[in-house]
């Protein structure tokens, strides 16, 4: 039965991809995932351990549960894949219609503990243990490998800037005025960065995984062609922006819950517009404007006595037992900052009351982290420092609205496009790049 479309396409649709056998219209711009969620599929996978329904939930390639085969390509998160004509993309971790949840309820009341489940005998442990590696697993092995040879790339250049969102671009942008233009990386491949104003050395399609620094580098990786960048900046801007927690709520995992910040985002970079109705769940005027941008009704979480729903989700059940039927619901908490790749760094982490965050001054120059134990103090002694200069703007500098982020951006590239004229770099160690093939190979 064929399901009602829940966002309205910006134009005609002219690609055409197969969706577990099934045609989908799609536009320029789409992903798979917002291809689906027009077309009213909403279940891409199912989880891991209960094999419970998930679908796009994030919409900014955070979640992972959106992960879909691609042309014989598994766990490739859907939101983050432009669609292309006659691409095949198929669900993961399903069995058709089975849903064994509510069986394995049945069976568990009180819950699996798989760790130890059947450990005596030996032979049922071990007829247990290939179960349970089964439920473990995330889609099968590509049909082929790799056609590319696996590649390595050096750079070095004098301003690295992670991430291409609102501040990573405007900062970008203040610093190639200034006459310093940085190289931008971005985990989302180019076709999912909507705007005119895309940074001019940008590496798109790129994530910065780790930061190593004794090694004094940063690594980053891109899958399609496989490529393995080391990054050696002398100032490194964390343009990361912040994770979307989830709220605590009765079945807040079926399919159609969604950020309400990244349906916000997914429908500007589409062009797409919202026909189905949408209940949003938060608290705070944050909540309050992305309501407003959905022109959906915004409930507090304290009002909900659960989601309501089987393989999707249908409604909202207050606390008052009145339901609001929907076909998405958009959760909007408080943002928790990216400060995963800062802490990697060195970086102090203070708890900001939604998550941690980087300690920085006002000009979002991150704090260099003191040692916390006196063998740590001697090896700090003698271990040399990064070669780089730690900054932070957007929401991983504290920032919440649109005038706060502006201002962290201003005030970083000042203080960057200072630090930059007072301390030029040698002429040794200009912005550069090699590359080589290297299959197999690792970091150094």
């Amino acid at each position: 039965m064929p399901k009602a479309p829940l966002l309205a396409p910006p134009g005609p649709p002219t690609l055409t991809f197969r969706w577990d056998g099934a045609a989908i219209p799609a536009c320029p711009g789409d992903t798979v995932a917002s291809a689906l969620i027009a077309a009213g599929e909403l279940a891409t996978s199912r989880s891991a351990k209960y094999r419970r329904l998930r679908g796009p939930a994030c919409l900014h390639g955070g979640c992972g549960t959106c992960l879909v085969r691609v042309d014989g390509r598994p766990n490739q998160r859907a939101c983050l894949t432009p669609v292309r004509e006659d691409m095949l993309v198929e669900p993961q971790n399903t069995y058709g219609g089975l849903d064994p949840t509510a069986l394995v309820d049945q069976i568990f009341r009180r819950g699996i503990d798989h760790h130890h489940l059947v450990v005596y005998p030996r032979i049922a442990n071990q007829m247990m243990q290939g179960v349970a590696r089964e439920l473990a697993g995330f889609g099968e092995l590509p049909d082929a490998p790799p056609a590319e040879v696996a590649g390595l790339v050096d750079h070095v250049p004098e301003v690295l800037v992670i991430g291409a969102g609102r501040s990573g671009r405007a900062l970008a942008a203040a610093l190639t005025a200034g006459g310093h233009t940085p190289r931008v990386v971005e985990r989302r491949p180019a076709a999912a960065l909507a705007g005119p104003d895309l940074p001019a050395d940008l590496l798109a399609g790129v994530g910065v995984f780790a930061c190593y620094p004794q090694e004094r580098l940063w690594a980053a990786a891109s899958e399609q062609p496989p490529v393995l960048h080391r990054l050696r900046p002398r100032h490194v801007v964390l343009a990361v922006g912040a994770h979307e927690p989830t709220i605590p709520l009765a079945n807040n995992d079926l399919p159609g819950v969604v950020s309400a910040r990244g349906l916000v985002d997914m429908l500007e970079q589409t062009g797409r517009r919202l026909t189905a109705r949408v209940v949003v769940i938060g608290e705070g005027a944050r909540a309050e404007h992305l309501a407003g941008l959905l022109a959906a009704e915004r409930v507090a979480p304290a009002r909900v006595h659960k989601l309501l729903g089987a393989r999707r989700v249908k409604g909202v059940q207050l606390d008052d037992r009145r339901i609001l039927r929907c076909d998405l619901v958009a959760l909007a908490p408080d943002p928790a900052p990216a400060f995963e790749l800062a802490a990697q760094a060195g970086a102090p982490i203070h708890f900001t009351g939604a998550g941690f965050a980087p300690v920085c001054d006002a000009d979002g120059r991150i704090a260099t982290a003191p040692a916390a134990h006196p063998l740590e103090a001697a090896d700090a002694q003698t271990a040399p420092p990064p070669p780089w200069t730690l900054w932070a703007v957007g929401e991983l500098a504290g920032a919440t609205t649109p005038p706060e982020i502006r201002g962290t951006v201003d005030r970083c590239a000042a203080a960057l496009l200072r630090a930059l004229a007072e301390s030029p770099a040698p002429e040794d160690s200009q912005p550069s790049l090699s590359s080589s093939s290297l299959p197999g190979r690792g970091l150094p």
